[in-house]
Parts: C-alpha cells; structure tokens; sequence
C-alpha cells in the first residue's frame, strides 16, 4: 500500500512539474513576434480553470507605446517589465514602455466577474518609434 502511495504522489508530481512548464505557462512565456512589416499581433487563448496560461513576452524599445485590447473571457492582465517590477490588473492603455528589453504580458482569469473561463483575443500594437 505504501509503495502505491509513493507511486501515486510521485505522478502528481510529475503532473504538476509537466503542467507548470508548459507553453504559456508564467515560467515558459510564448515568445510574440510582430511580422514583418506590421505592428500588430493577435493572440487567441482559453482561460481554463487550474491552469497556468497564458504568459507572453514581447520585446520593446524604451519609449514606444503598448496599445491594447482584449475580448472574450473576462481577464485580469498583468505586465511586468524588463527591471521585473509588475503593473496590473488595470494600466494605461496605451501604455508607455520605459525601458529596452522583454516585457511579460499575463493573461488570467478575473476570478471577480462572471464569465473568466473561455476564449478570450488580445490584440497588442506598438508602434514604432519616430
């Protein structure tokens, strides 16, 4: 019985570690590239119950602007910036970038409002500076 038991907790283990790094997760952010010659991306998504999605990373240039928008499932979102400070649930929008580097956008269910589980599209632009 207690080797079953072990057995049983190290698969929730393994389980847990396997979730944690998938895609998208906050430790495995989805890298966003704009395509050539755009300043626009969009992301769709699933806002799942007990699961850790979904986390973007962008690369920006100190003084552009991250425009916004999100639709579909009701969302909290969350930035954190290149010095590894956060901002969020709730920011400008558009959003001054201070500083060159990767900045992670988190997209996650807002447990306060009905309607935070299912599809959602996040549609991000920066324009480029002039």
């Amino acid at each position: 019985m207690l080797k079953l038991s072990l057995a049983a907790f190290a698969a929730l283990a393994l389980t847990a570690t396997a979730a944690a790094a998938q895609p998208g997760s906050t430790s495995q952010p989805i890298p966003l590239k704009m395509q050539r010659g755009t300043d626009v991306v969009v992301v769709r998504g699933v806002l799942r119950q007990n699961v850790d999605c979904c986390a973007y990373v962008f690369k920006a240039a100190a003084g552009q602007q991250l425009h916004w928008s999100e639709s579909g499932a009701a969302a909290r979102l969350v930035i954190a910036y290149p010095d590894g400070h956060a901002d969020g649930p709730d920011f400008a929008n558009p959003l001054p970038l201070p500083a060159t580097g990767a900045y992670t956008l988190t997209v996650s269910p807002d447990l306060m409002a009905n309607g935070a589980f299912g599809r959602f599209t996040l549609k991000l632009r920066i324009p480029p500076l002039r």
